[in-house]
């Protein structure tokens, strides 16, 4: 009989081997075959508790779901890159999904993510994880969900688990995808990625040495309204763009007439990466430049107007250190002029021009909430007549429909690019990549702010 030791011992010695040649012919189902042939050896003392999910000859397997994980992991837990093409959809299973933060105190994991994949065949969300083992445990009996973890590394290992999804505040996000990187797994993380630029770059490094997938929740990219005005803007409605305009006022997120909640105090401090600027200014200018292209130009004015934040739970006042009103101006493609101002309101208020010289175009929003969750319309004129609602052609709209006009819809968008890009090796869903290169245009943004100077834009290939 061969001990557990011994087998891991087997399987990482010929994994290194085996991986070239499949890198080399493509050839998924040889290093299948071999592992498969390993996995038969029997193991002293280890229960017969788990079967390999994909193996259509293999009733007998004799190693337990954890040690199962194992397999697929090298000392450092590094990814075997054929994986992908056993896991991921090519028996038509469905990608299984590890989220953490899914809470039931309206956690974005629960409102968005799961109603997204509930709703997506290509998904099935297997494990949640929470802070506390109690936590994950009441939001899995609520969304009917398998599997429950407090430690986001067990969650990460869970045989069950394909892609590690961290929808938690951005200053946990390092701590948590690096749980996923460690097991191998791909890895969906909200944007911000980071706490700093500096730490996005870090995390896409450490993504790229594992050799998974890594995606980002830049979700303004799925709005069937955004997809349909930028094949618009291509096809030259409104000519050549002249001057694009965003009003942007946020009524309640995360100051509410200088007051706040307590689950958002963290906002407050510039240093955990999560505010205005970051948030409805990073998904806003990702949105832009999707639309139109790389900024050139680059100015801005930042300030923290107040500065002095009542806890609504507690009656505390807090200090503010990170910016709630954002001015950005810049040049676009084609000396197109921009100009957009981002701030707390008492009344909600969207809307994004594009003025060109054959026509323009408006994008407003029903819910006048934040430009990357909510239900968008467009109007459009050419000539001088007068703006009237574009209907979405059918192509358009994503299923499914049933989402639309909810938080789970442009989420469920991106999910849908992640299983084509993983279906496919393609590369359409936005990653850290993307991501990185939104952080760093906030770095001129702030620069710009700080030294009220105009700063001219290295070019980049990541809009």
């Amino acid at each position: 009989m061969m001990r557990t030791d011994h087998l891991f011992e087997t399987i990482s010695n010929t994994r290194r081997a085996v991986q070239d040649v499949t890198e080399n012919t493509g050839s998924a189902a040889l290093m299948f075959s071999i592992i498969h042939l390993l996995t038969h050896l029997r193991v002293r003392d280890e229960p017969k508790s788990a079967c390999f999910p994909h193996c259509t000859h293999c009733i007998n397997l004799c190693l337990p779901p954890r040690n199962l994980s194992r397999i697929w992991m090298g000392n450092r837990g590094s990814h075997i890159h054929f994986k992908e093409a056993i896991l991921m959809n090519k028996n038509h299973q469905p990608i299984r999904v590890g989220i953490i933060g899914a809470g039931l105190n309206g956690a974005w994991g629960g409102r968005a993510h799961i109603p997204a994949l509930k709703a997506l065949p290509e998904f099935m969300v297997t494990a949640v994880g929470a802070s506390r083992q109690s936590s994950a445990e009441a939001s899995a009996n609520h969304f009917g969900i398998r599997h429950a973890f407090s430690d986001p590394l067990e969650l990460a290992l869970h045989p069950e688990v394909d892609l590690v999804t961290v929808s938690v505040r951005v200053p946990e996000h390092d701590r948590l995808i690096r749980a996923a990187l460690q097991a191998g797994k791909h890895v969906y993380s909200e944007f911000p990625l980071g706490r700093t630029t500096a730490e996005s770059a870090r995390l896409l490094q450490a993504a790229q040495e594992q050799g998974v997938r890594h995606f980002v929740g830049l979700q303004s990219r799925a709005n069937p309204v955004v997809r349909y005005v930028r094949e618009l803007l291509a096809e030259g409605y409104v000519g050549d763009v002249l001057a694009v305009h965003v009003n942007y006022a946020v009524p309640v997120y995360p100051i509410r007439s200088k007051q706040i909640d307590q689950s958002h105090v963290y906002m407050l401090d510039d240093a955990n990466g999560a505010n205005q600027l970051t948030i409805a200014g990073g998904h806003l200018l990702d949105g832009i430049m999707y639309l139109l292209g790389p900024f050139s130009e680059i100015s801005a004015i930042l300030k923290t107007q107040a500065q002095q934040v009542l806890v609504e739970e507690t009656g505390e006042m807090i200090h503010a250190s990170a910016p709630d009103h954002v001015v950005v101006s810049g040049k676009l493609p084609g000396d197109a002029v921009f100009s957009s101002q981002i701030r707390n309101a008492h009344a909600g208020n969207f809307l994004i021009e594009i003025n060109g010289t054959k026509g323009d175009l408006q994008i407003r929003s029903r819910q006048n909430f934040m430009f990357q969750i909510d239900d968008l319309t467009v109007l459009g004129t050419q000539g001088d007549g007068e703006l009237k609602e574009l209907p979405l052609p059918d192509y358009i709209l994503q299923p499914p429909v049933g989402l639309i006009g909810t938080a789970a819809y442009n989420v469920a968008g991106i999910y849908q690019q992640i299983h084509r890009d993983l279906a496919n090796h393609t590369h359409e869903a936005p990653d850290f990549q993307t991501a990185l290169a939104i952080h760093e245009l906030l770095d001129q943004v702030r620069k710009a702010g700080e030294t009220g100077t105009v700063l001219t834009m290295k070019k980049t290939e990541t809009v």
